[in-house]
């Protein structure tokens, strides 16, 4: 199955509930929360996207927040990479 694409920006994201590309800003975010963070102001006043110090982008340039885990804590939690 290939990844949606969004059709303001012609980028493509992966699609389902852990991933959501901004219809805003055009950034992908990994996590509800991460795309949640981004969102400031109120719905129909002054509503608007912005990145905070929260966030941090992965190699692929989707944007997360919280800790970034180390590639040992990656290892542990998805196996070592070959």
């Amino acid at each position: 199955m290939s990844n949606p694409t969004h059709p303001k920006c012609g980028k493509s994201y992966p699609g389902g509930p852990t991933a959501g590309h901004c219809s805003g800003c055009c950034e992908t975010f990994i996590g509800l929360g991460a795309f949640e963070a981004h969102r400031r102001g109120e719905h129909g006043v002054d509503r608007h996207c912005e990145i905070t110090a929260v966030h941090w982008t992965d190699a692929r340039g989707y944007w997360h927040v919280g800790a970034k885990l180390t590639e040992e804590q990656k290892a542990k939690m998805w196996g070592a990479k070959e």
